[in-house]
């Protein structure tokens, strides 16, 4: 069971950080150069990503107890 834990940790970890962050800043520095077209809403699912994929994770664990 610790081995399938620490895999969704590294994982919750790496979905947001990585992709989630990167997809920010390309839609945050997009939005800021071109603010009409429409690089707003990628801006908004990407956060929405970020923010979702770590309340998913912490939902899926909120029942386990420590060691």
């Amino acid at each position: 069971m610790n081995k399938k834990i620490l895999k969704d940790f590294l994982k919750s970890m790496l979905m947001p950080l990585l992709i989630g962050k990167s997809f920010v800043l390309y839609f945050g520095l997009m939005y800021s150069d071109h603010p009409g077209d429409g690089y707003g809403y990628g801006l908004i699912a990407a956060c929405a990503f970020t923010t979702l994929s770590l309340v998913r994770f912490a939902w899926k664990y909120k029942d386990v107890e420590d060691i």
